[in-house]
């Protein structure tokens, strides 16, 4: 069984890998045309070594003569056998780790948003930074070493039964020692790697966490909380290392036992045949030159298994992302739309995000032309769900989603999400300069549609008073501007898109009386001839809305203008009222004690 398993592992290993191996074939035909050569040198090395022992001995200068220059022939050989192998081996295996990289980014980027969601961010890093430098052992030099080792096995052992077979014969007793020592460490060490990866990602989750919540953990005084955690597994981190270096060490000194008992067998029982004429001293040189290359291609094999077992455990870990499905073929990419307008229709949507509790059960909508749609509910009502499963974040379990009659399911996901700009509640901003950000929203924006949008979103002023103006660098997730001027670079975004589709999260949530009116006005413009969803908690931002869909517990409850699901009672007029539902009144009093009652604010 456990045999079986150990196949299977280094079955699924390759087939893994091999595509990225086979990209780099070249550089692995050289290392392998290398180790023949190594291979060779290592024989003549000991050749030349016995010869010109016996050469001295017998004062033969004449073969000492066209000896030396064969000598330094071989390390000139050697020097630059030496230089080739390392830099085809970089070649290699920096290869196959960056082209693996690349793949596993690829794939990432394309499995579902529920398989996505289930990742810790510090678990996916600790695949690219940890796992996939971790594989050194199924694809770098131990790779060749499963050709070489055995190779000189042979070649040596042919070698010293030459020259004299009882004395190799007798050395050969200890090699299967050195096996099962090998493979058995090699097991140990691989369950202590699984344990020392699962920790790597435990850990740099923590760090990540900690690093993107530096205002809550501040907040909540829990700077020594999470110091004492990251403390307790960075000291099991440094107890496996521990292990994982006792049970190195313990292999590689049964692997040097191993060869310097059978040295010191092959020398004296070697100065013995010496002694009684069956060798003489140069033979006797070769041999015990040699002797090693004996064991060590033995040990080194068990050595590699070791490197293997640690080095598939990372394998396994990468295999278990490459292995989940996808919801696209290819990467999704921007395309610019060639509708103007769309009507929307969830036609008997059924979803859950488990297996237990359903957000929509046969939820029916229609969703006009060039009209705007404001959603408004208590916090669950499934409001958010629908922006998901409208952008294809996630498939219902049943029913269909339509956009001018074509179900999303058959549109290519980057045409769906090229057709739709989306403003998040909790905007999210790259690291670099405002113009990166903004030219996320189309590949082929000019400088003046960058400024236009600016200016509609009411951001240009201030983007130019900053030092290096649309160039200036906004840091980690946009941390060095407001929330308010965050959301207006989202919502420049959003214009540049230029989508015949539009959602918005509560978009002018983050700004002041001012600001929200001018922005009102661009969001206004922006919506013109376009099909708009809106997320509403601010009455201001739904009161002129075309239609508003109340929904409560994944069911639409009310539908109507503003002025009608006022004056009916409702769940909408409950959540309006300051005393009767669960409302949040944010209102803010201006000069004379004027009230902007257009703040009043609905869950």
């Amino acid at each position: 069984m456990n045999h079986d398993m150990r196949f299977n592992d280094f079955k699924k290993s390759y087939h893994l890998l091999a595509p990225f191996i086979h990209q780099y074939k070249k550089a692995y035909l050289g290392l392998i045309f290398l180790l023949f050569v190594d291979i060779c040198l290592t024989i003549a090395f000991a050749w030349f070594f016995g010869h010109i022992t016996e050469a001295a001995i017998h004062s033969d200068f004449y073969t000492m003569k066209w000896l030396v220059p064969l000598g330094l022939s071989c390390v000139l050989i050697r020097i630059t056998s030496n230089f080739f192998n390392t830099y085809l081996g970089t070649i290699a295996i920096n290869g196959v780790k960056k082209n693996l990289k690349n793949h596993l980014l690829k794939h990432v980027l394309r499995i579902p948003m529920k398989s996505a969601s289930a990742h810790q961010s510090g678990e996916l890093l600790s695949h690219f930074n940890n796992d996939v430098n971790s594989i050194d052992g199924v694809i770098g030099v131990s790779l060749i070493n499963l050709i070489r080792l055995p190779m000189i096995f042979i070649v040596v052992l042919s070698y010293l039964v030459h020259i004299n077979w009882k004395l190799s014969v007798i050395n050969l007793l200890f090699a299967p020692v050195a096996v099962l020592c090998g493979g058995f460490f090699g097991l140990l060490l691989r369950r202590n790697s699984k344990k020392i990866h699962s920790l790597w990602g435990r850990m740099n989750t923590l760090l990540s966490e900690t690093f993107q919540g530096f205002q809550v953990i501040r907040s909540f005084t829990m700077e020594s909380l999470l110091f004492q955690k990251y403390v307790t597994e960075n000291k099991e981190l440094y107890a496996l290392e521990l292990e994982n270096a006792k049970l190195s060490g313990l292999f590689h000194s049964g692997g040097q036992l191993a060869g310097s008992v059978t040295y010191l067998v092959s020398l004296c029982l070697g100065a013995y045949y010496v002694s009684t004429g069956v060798m003489n001293v140069g033979e006797l040189l070769t041999f015990v030159t040699l002797i090693n290359h004996l064991i060590y291609p033995l040990t080194g094999l068990a050595g590699q298994w070791a490197d293997f077992q640690r080095s598939i455990t990372a394998v396994e870990r990468i295999a278990n992302v490459l292995e989940q499905p996808t919801d696209s073929p290819h990467l999704p990419s921007y395309k610019r739309s060639k509708k103007t307008i769309s009507d929307i229709k969830f036609h008997n949507i059924s979803f859950s995000y488990d297996e237990h509790n359903k957000v929509f059960d046969r939820f029916s909508l229609d969703i006009p032309v060039c009209k705007v749609i404001a959603i408004v509910g208590p916090s669950g009502a499934g409001k958010s769900t629908l922006f998901h499963l409208l952008q294809g974040f996630y498939t219902p379990q049943s029913g269909q989603i339509l956009i001018d009659g074509i179900p999303t399911t058959e549109i290519p996901l980057s045409e769906l999400r090229s057709a739709i700009a989306h403003v998040p509640q909790e905007t999210f901003l790259f690291a670099g300069t405002i113009k990166e950000n903004l030219l996320y929203a189309r590949p082929d924006i000019t400088e003046n549609e960058m400024v236009e949008a600016a200016v509609h979103a009411n951001i240009h002023d201030y983007i130019k008073s900053l030092p290096c103006g649309y160039d200036t660098d906004i840091g980690e997730r946009g941390v060095l501007l407001s929330v308010g001027q965050k959301q207006r670079v989202a919502i420049a975004r959003a214009i540049l898109k230029n989508a015949p589709i539009l959602l918005l999260d509560e978009a002018t949530s983050s700004l002041d009386n001012e600001t929200e009116f001018h922005v009102k006005e661009a969001l206004d413009r922006l919506m013109w001839n376009r099909t708009t969803l809106v997320i509403a908690h601010r009455l201001s931002t739904i009161q002129h809305a075309d239609l508003i869909i109340v929904m409560e517990e994944g069911n639409i409850v009310q539908m109507g203008s503003h002025e009608e699901l006022m004056n009916r009672s409702g769940l909408y007029q409950t959540l309006n009222h300051p005393t009767l539902g669960n409302m949040e009144d944010t209102s803010q009093k201006g000069i004379g004690g004027l009230e902007y009652g257009l703040n009043t604010r609905i869950i």
